[in-house]
């Protein structure tokens, strides 16, 4: 059987922005199952009554890395985004969506750039660090505990905005998949970031430390811990430059309201203009009508079955009837749903090719090529099967793999081992496209983790400790005894999966 893989954000100490995590959830809203990890994972005892998002409704996303931010722009790019923020956890909840009618909840507005200046945060305790960046919590809090002080630099390019200020809990009531949703995305800054420890917080505070605008001096400039785009060219002129400093960095959350939408009341009275109108504008956005339209709609059930064959068979039979506006056509829409039909059908490379040059249609003014190409390929991850699947397409999908069981939900020791399996024989033979490809850089310094989770999300504490051992980063354990590394790294896994505790060797 085929699989569907959707993406997902949550916080590990990951890559350059870290991993973020999705749920796959019902559609009635029950805090009580709330699992209390996602971007930040578990939180500190101590820090549990820190961590208020009454008190922190504009989170910086630190520990989301490339296919994260991809996978967060391809959502936000047709679809309001909904997630489920607690204490320092937060969760996109990406099956909380009407794959038949993208957009229904409401989209966002083209972006309203800025001339922007560079902002600096210092962290110094750990009392800063939760006021500061809550999400930050799992990767940077055992850190500024032992002592380390941390700066981030970063310059907001533009803010994108949604299309409504109020999302109805009676909203998700009418679609699955929207369980636990708490807040969604009203609107998210872009622009670029960068995070990492310093000696001396005083000394580093005249200049930027992490290259801005490329002016910095190379004696104070530094590796970042944590990056997001490319705070040097956050001056430039040059376009493709200036394509560094357009990435997600902080969202602008909003609570749910509670109870029906107005507006749905009014679009459900069956004999008023308000009410026409309303149906007319939602079904103009496909134009599902008629028997082209039923075959669009059952090739997209097919499609979230997993079974790409059904669903091109009915695009192609769509096609017949709507000469006019294929499904092969990137202009007519429907290209998109082929597209991911071609690529779960084994044709990964056909259908990147398609997706690309419907979003090149649909969002080319709205989006960098850069960012439709990241688009692009974390589609892939999710939607490619065999077939024609490049190394880095394989790779891509491992760790995506990797991230549902540990993240969306329950898998078993063969999934994870399968994932984790195709992960190291690839990480060796993909080579990164530059020096900025961060998914290809970074995530083997997190594969450690996120394959532990996966595999104690799946009741495998031994299996779990032992990946978790053998991929844990080399660098960081280098000038350890073997004691030493033994005692550090089981201290490491029990703060992490408490419990596993006592539940392996």
């Amino acid at each position: 059987m085929q699989r569907i893989r959707k993406f997902s954000f949550t916080c590990l100490p990951l890559l350059v922005l870290g991993l973020a995590t999705l749920s796959p959830t019902g559609c009635k809203r029950d805090p009580s199952k709330s699992s209390g990890k996602g971007i930040s994972g578990g939180l500190a005892d101590a820090g549990k009554g820190m961590c208020d998002p009454n008190n922190h409704d504009k989170p910086f996303i630190i520990e989301w890395d490339a296919t994260d931010m991809s996978s967060f722009e391809s959502y936000a790019a047709s679809d309001m985004v909904m997630v489920h923020y607690e204490g320092c956890s937060l969760r996109v909840v990406d099956t909380c969506r009407n794959d038949d009618l993208p957009g229904s909840f409401g989209t966002y507005k083209p972006v309203e750039w800025t001339s922007g200046s560079l902002e600096a945060l210092n962290i110094a305790d750990e009392n800063t660090l939760y006021a500061k960046l809550p999400l930050g919590q799992a990767t940077l809090g055992g850190r500024v505990r032992s002592g380390e002080k941390f700066k981030m630099e970063y310059f907001v390019a533009g803010t994108r905005t949604a299309t409504r200020s109020k999302v109805y809990t009676g909203d998700l009531n009418q679609v699955d998949g929207c369980e636990d949703v708490t807040h969604f995305v009203y609107a998210y800054n872009l622009g670029a970031f960068a995070l990492g420890s310093v000696q001396n917080l005083e000394a580093d505070a005249k200049v930027s430390v992490f290259g801005f605008g490329g002016g910095a001096e190379k004696k104070s400039s530094r590796q970042a811990d944590k990056k997001g785009g490319d705070l040097a060219t956050c001056k430039s002129d040059s376009a493709t430059e200036v394509s560094g400093c357009k990435v997600p960095i902080r969202l602008n959350l909003r609570k749910l309201t509670d109870g029906d939408n107005p507006k749905e009341e009014e679009d459900r009275a069956p004999d008023t203009d308000d009410s026409l109108n309303a149906a007319a504008a939602l079904e103009a956005k496909l134009d599902l009508k008629g028997e082209a339209g039923e075959r669009v709609q059952s090739a997209m059930r097919h499609m979230n079955a997993g079974d790409g064959k059904k669903c091109l068979s009915e695009l192609d039979k769509h096609d017949k009837l709507e000469p006019k506006k294929k499904s092969t056509d990137p202009n007519s829409g429907i290209g998109l749903y082929r597209a991911q039909c071609l690529m779960i059908s084994g044709k990964c490379k056909a259908g990147k090719q398609l997706l690309r040059k419907s979003y090149e249609k649909s969002q080319g003014q709205n989006m960098t090529p850069e960012q439709i190409d990241r688009v692009v390929e974390a589609t892939a991850s999710m939607r490619c099967q065999g077939g024609d699947m490049s190394n880095r397409d394989k790779l891509l999908a491992a760790y995506q793999d990797l991230t549902t069981g540990a993240y969306m939900g329950k898998k078993d020791k063969a999934f994870c081992s399968k994932a984790y399996k195709t992960a190291k024989k690839l990480i060796p033979k993909v080579k990164p496209k530059d020096e900025d490809d961060s998914q290809i850089i970074n995530q083997p310094k997190a594969l450690f983790n996120l394959v532990a989770t996966c595999f104690v999300k799946a009741g495998e504490c031994q299996a779990g400790f032992d990946a978790y051992v053998e991929s844990f980063p080399k660098e960081s354990t280098k000038d350890m005894d073997d004691e030493a590394k033994k005692k550090m790294l089981k201290s490491s896994f029990d703060s992490s999966f408490k419990r596993c505790k006592d539940k392996y060797k």
